[in-house]
């Protein structure tokens, strides 16, 4: 939007910064990381290339003029080239993200294609005038400038119509703000009253449950997709017996659920690092699930979304994670 208002500006003051080279690109990008697509820095630099060649060939000419050595008809040949530019560059820009479109669109990609038509509209009548021109054939009776603006406009309107839409959504569906916690569970008293078999001493069971955590937090162990609970009571040195009572009594849940909690844990620390670039199904992988169901049905019980919400709201999800 900036982009197009800064065209509008530099076209009424006749100024020849090539701004129209970077509509193009800018749509490109912009779908690409949408659609969650990662963007290498040399091929975003690559696409912005000829803007950055044209901008350095206009200031330069534009400072031979301002210090005196040269008159404006410098700039006639740097015109030519761009006109010639434009056009090549809204067109072929606009032809490649209509074709990148495929299936089912969203509002964003839907007016991604709109900008592009229009794009695509503005280069043909830059294209037009500009082969008018060099042809010496008689002038259009209307002024194409203008017509090119009001594109221009069109674009930056569309742009502002989607950006209320997209707030307003966020806004009916930003979740409430939560923290990343374990379910309530039954107090532990209650738990104690209702098991009917022999209990080490409360101690013993603390200082258990405090090498489990720690041996969970150092090791990873829970990555292990084949992770049971006996290997886990013959690493720590702790019997099976006694180790069923630390995590049905005395943590209140189940081995697997006990495991799910970190790996859910870890999956959202691989979430904000990657920046959502696993699958579902690598990311329940690399976290230690066997199947994208069970990992799915884990994570909204812990965070209260499912995982490609939690990708959608990453940033303004309202959800807290545990340090």
């Amino acid at each position: 939007m900036i982009t197009a208002l800064s065209h509008g500006l530099a076209v009424m003051v006749n100024a020849g910064i090539p701004l129209v080279l970077l509509f193009g690109p800018l749509i490109l990008l912009a779908l690409r990381d949408y659609r969650r697509k990662p963007v290498q820095r040399r091929k975003a630099l690559l696409h912005c290339l000829p803007f950055l060649l044209f901008s350095l060939w206009y200031f330069v000419l534009y400072w031979l003029i301002f210090r005196g050595l040269y008159s404006e008809e410098i700039l006639e040949g740097y015109y030519i080239a761009y006109f010639l530019a434009m056009p090549v560059s809204l067109i072929s820009y606009g032809i490649m993200c209509l074709m990148r479109s495929a299936g089912k669109q969203s509002t964003f990609e839907a007016m991604a294609d709109q900008l592009c038509f229009l794009e695509i509209i503005a280069g043909l009548l830059i294209l037009c005038f500009f082969v008018n021109f060099a042809t010496g054939l008689p002038h259009f009776s209307f002024n194409i400038q203008w017509i090119v603006l009001a594109l221009q406009g069109t674009s930056v309107m569309l742009v502002i119509r989607f950006l209320v839409y997209s707030y307003r959504r966020t806004q009916q569906r930003k979740p409430e703000k939560k923290k990343w916690e374990e379910p309530q569970l039954v107090p532990l008293d209650e738990r104690i009253r209702s098991y009917k078999g022999t209990m080490p001493s409360l101690d013993m069971l603390a200082s258990y449950e405090e090498k489990l955590r720690v041996y969970f937090i150092t090791s990873k162990a829970f990555l292990n997709p084949g992770l049971t609970a006996g290997m886990v009571a013959d690493e720590l040195g702790i019997s099976k017996y006694h180790f069923s009572v630390l995590l049905n009594v005395y943590v209140g849940r189940n081995f697997y659920n006990f495991l799910a909690y970190y790996r859910i844990a870890y999956a959202i620390e691989l979430i904000e690092k990657s920046e959502s670039s696993f699958s579902m199904e690598a990311l329940a992988s690399e976290c230690g699930f066997n199947s994208k169901t069970s990992f799915n049905r884990y994570f909204r019980e812990f965070t209260g979304l499912t995982p490609s919400e939690f990708k959608g709201y990453l940033g303004n999800s309202g959800v807290e994670v545990p340090a």
